[in-house]
This record gives structure tokens, sequence and C-alpha cells, in this order.
């Protein structure tokens, strides 16, 4: 349905709804207090369901949870039900992350335990494994029989917008690779699965079978980069060596993509705000004047979907120019926003676009060993221009591969 334009009556009348309540972190007390309000305000409700959405630093991770389960925020005395829902990323680490799960699963039940990436929840996002799912054609195309490479580019224009104090502890790495750009890699080389019960398993057995090539030094592997003018920030540590360019090589053990390199990339203030998958397929025979076929998948900016061809020119000659198919993703239909799309699918107990544990948790092994190579003082962290698409140091490190970033 359409959404319509908030006025004064309907902003009053969802406002009679909100309710705050002041308290501490690791004060029992007051989460009782919460656990007594709430009751008062459900008296008469039916179909109950309570979220609590940790928005939380994961220093208070425990305490809030301890909060939630001995001030009876958990169980309702009229037997609703719940939900625990909490961001990304799930600790820091993969130590940090068990101890969040260990703290998570000694109260809840796993059915009310929803790890939230709003990445999941964009229909764009979505339509990765809907496109497969639903045109047979294009699944034939994604084998390495046929690919060259695959390219996953999510740059963005904007700097930490406000986020200054979370964004130079976790850094680009921890903040888009470990949640955002794995899941879109899942999402684009998981089996096909219509059962709804599996398709978090599917998600985590295909980011299982991703690994770091073996090189002599893992700069071939991995790169990274700061903006210019970010140390200098507000509220930026001095001498700050945190990442806001990140440049990663992958391969998949999956037998379908097996020998076929995943290059992505992702920066803050790079001159746009593009998020896309690009599939290089391989040149099998020589095209005088041609290219090789590739298929882009956009999901954000310019929102499509381009396949690259070839077509003849005229003359005796065989000589070709580009022919490109391209159609406008947009949404149609009942389109929300991705937090509001997540939020309702928690109310009806809906776990399929949640993270999992063992999910997160061979994220997690993947990250922290480059993350560990990422803040030794000697790897280089080399300073780009505001406005670029990364340092000048990408190009020449993809180049290694003889392959180049698309524009």
């Amino acid at each position: 349905k359409d959404m319509c334009e908030v006025n004064e009556t309907m902003l009053e009348n969802f406002l009679a709804h909100v309710h705050y309540h002041r308290g501490e972190y690791a004060t029992e007390a007051d989460f009782a207090a919460i656990a007594k309000k709430l009751a008062t305000l459900e008296h008469g409700w039916k179909d109950v369901v309570r979220l609590a959405y940790l928005s939380v630093p994961p220093a208070v991770f425990a305490p809030v949870l301890h909060g939630l389960c001995a001030g009876k925020v958990h169980s309702h005395s009229r037997g609703g039900d719940f939900r625990c829902i909490v961001e990304k990323p799930v600790g820091q680490d993969i130590e940090s992350f068990e101890s969040i799960e260990r703290a998570l699963t000694a109260c809840f039940e796993k059915n009310e335990i929803f790890l939230i990436d709003h990445y999941l929840g964009k229909e764009a996002v979505r339509n990765i494994y809907y496109l497969r799912f639903a045109n047979p054609i294009l699944e034939r195309l994604l084998k390495n029989t046929l690919i060259h490479h695959v390219e996953i580019t999510a740059l963005e224009d904007g700097g930490t917008e406000g986020r200054t104090g979370y964004f130079d502890h976790v850094g680009t790495f921890r903040d888009m690779f470990q949640s955002h750009l794995l899941e879109i890699v899942s999402l684009l080389t998981m089996r096909m699965r219509e059962e709804e019960d599996a398709f978090q398993d599917s998600r985590q057995s295909a980011l299982e079978q991703f690994y770091i090539p073996p090189a002599t030094n893992l700069s071939d592997v991995i790169l990274q980069g700061q903006y210019d003018g970010y140390a200098t920030e507000d509220g930026v540590a001095p001498l700050s060596r945190t990442n806001t360019f990140i440049a990663l090589k992958l391969m998949s053990r999956a037998s379908r993509w097996e020998g076929i390199p995943f290059y992505l990339r992702t920066g803050k203030r790079c001159g746009r705000k593009v998020t896309r998958i690009t599939v290089q397929f391989q040149e099998t025979q020589h095209v005088n004047g041609g290219a090789p076929n590739r298929l882009d998948i956009i999901l954000q900016g310019e929102a499509g979907m381009r396949l690259y061809l070839q077509t003849k020119l005229g003359g005796t000659e065989p000589a070709f120019r580009p022919l490109v198919l391209e159609d406008p993703l947009v949404c149609v239909g009942d389109c929300l926003p991705e937090h509001g799309l997540l939020l309702l699918e928690a109310i009806h107990g809906k776990q399929q676009w949640f993270l999992g544990f063992e999910e997160i948790r061979a994220a997690w092994r993947l990250v922290d060993p480059l993350q560990a190579y990422l803040e030794q003082p000697s790897t280089a962290l080399p300073i780009y221009p505001a406005g670029n698409a990364g340092p000048p140091a990408a190009a020449a490190w993809i180049a290694q591969d003889s392959v180049q970033w698309f524009p």
C-alpha cells in the first residue's frame, strides 16, 4: 500500500503510544520497574509480543541481558512472546562474539534471539537471491566454467556521518566486511533452498566455503586506506590508523565457484554512492572491437541490472560494438524501509532474514586474522584524497591479477 504523508494528527496518535522509562544498564531494580510498567500497559491486550532492541555498546551487553531476565522483562506474566534483537556487529572478534552468544543463550531460547543486519532488510539485497531463484537461465550462467571473476563494490560519498566515536574504534573492515559484504557474497553463492527454516543454514554453508587465498604476503590479499582529513575530525583519536577503505580478495571451495576470484572493496569519501555486484565472464575467443560479457547487479545508486553483450557492425569484416541490456530494479508492491521490514518479521517470529550464530562465527573466522594484520604498525595505510575511489594503490593491487576495477 502507498504510505501516507505524516501530519500532526497522525503524529499525535503515534506519540500517544510512545512511553519513556529511565534506568541504568546494571541496575536490576530498574528493569523490574520496566516489567511492571509493561504489565500495566499491556492490560487487556491479546497476542502480546515484547521486543528488546539492543543498540548498546558491547561493554554493557552482559548487564543488560542479565537485567532483562532477572528483572522479569523477558518473562510475561500473561505468557506472551519475546524477541531480543541485537545490532551488528555482534562483538569485536570471535572471542567477544562467543561471550555475547553465551550471555544470550543463557537467558533466551534460540527462537527468541534475532541478530540483525539491516542490509538483509533491503529489497535490493534480498533480490540477489530471488533473481537467481526465479530466473533459472541466470542461475545457469553463475558457474566457474563461464566466469572469470566477481567484483563486489560498496562505495560511499559520505564520511562517518556522526558515528565517529563508534567508527574510529571499529573501522571499515569490521563495519562493512564482517556483515554487509559477506552477506552479499553468500546470497550470490548459496544453494537454492525453498524451505524457510533452511535459509540461514544455506547462507552459513556458502560463507564457510570462502577462504583467504594463499599468498607470500597478506598485502597481496588485502589493502587498506584512509581518506585525507579523517585523522583531524572531531572524536577521532590522534594519529588514528583506522581504515576507511578496504580491498580484499577471497576464493570459494564450493564446486560451482571453485577457482573464481572474488574482489571486494568498500570505502568512505569515495566520490559517489554505489553498491554493485559485477560478474565478468570468460572471453573464450577474440572479438574485434568487443569486450568480455559481464553482468552488473546494482543494489544502490542507480539500482538496476545490466547485461553487457556484443553486436555486429555493418560490413563484410566481423567487427562489433557493445550491446547493453538494462532495466531498473525498482521495488514494486509492499515496499518498506529495511528496519521496518525486519522489525515486522521479528514480531511475527520470522528469522529467515536474520543472522544465525554459526553464520556470524564463520564471518569472524575470516575477519580476525586479517584484522590482526591490518592493526600491525608495519602494515601500510595509504592516504587518499576525499572524492577518489580509494587509494591509487588499489588499482595496482588488483592489477597484480591482470584485472582492473570497473568504473
